[in-house]
């Protein structure tokens, strides 16, 4: 029953994601970032090693909370809660959030953020099931009429220098 439930619920937030993007304006200015400005502090930055560097671009309100998922490079579980490795919120503030996860080892990963712009910890839908709330994908990938692939949102992460890593909300 539970699973069911579950079920119906991650498949309601994927259709939520493709139909708000399908409607997303595609005129959007996108953020051109340099490396200058991931050399930022962040209580969630240390330093250590595989520390993934994330700007979270086109946050229109310094309310809520920012909400970043690390995800492994499998397809499976790839956009759902059980699939993700990492999670972390942090107060949102516009026009870019700033703030550093760490990937467990070197390789392949990929991020989901939403925006959480009334901080209850969800990932809220209109009524009509779709995103009510700013979301975005590393590599900022086109989303049409199904999730992207794992693949498209991959980035490296090495032990020394880690990843920088921009994400545009839409």
């Amino acid at each position: 029953m539970f699973d069911e439930v579950a079920k119906v619920k991650r498949i309601g937030i994927i259709v939520s994601i493709l139909l708000a993007s399908a409607a997303a304006p595609s005129f959007a200015k996108k953020a051109e970032l340099s490396d200058a400005d991931f050399a930022f502090e962040h209580v969630s930055c240390t330093g250590a090693e595989n520390e993934i560097r994330v700007i979270v671009s086109g946050v229109k309100k310094s309310v809520g909370l920012v909400t970043v998922d690390l995800f492994p490079n499998r397809e499976e579980g790839f956009l759902r809660g059980r699939g993700r490795i990492d999670q972390v919120k942090f107060a949102a503030k516009a026009p870019f959030t700033k703030l550093c996860l760490h990937a467990p080892e070197s390789g392949l990963f990929a991020l989901s953020a939403y925006h959480d712009e009334n901080a209850n910890g969800d990932f809220d839908k209109t009524g009509l099931g779709l995103p009510a709330e700013p979301w975005g994908i590393s590599n900022n990938p086109k989303v049409r009429f199904a999730p992207p692939p794992v693949e498209k949102a991959l980035f490296n992460v090495a032990a020394e220098n880690g990843a920088h890593v921009n994400i545009d909300l839409n």
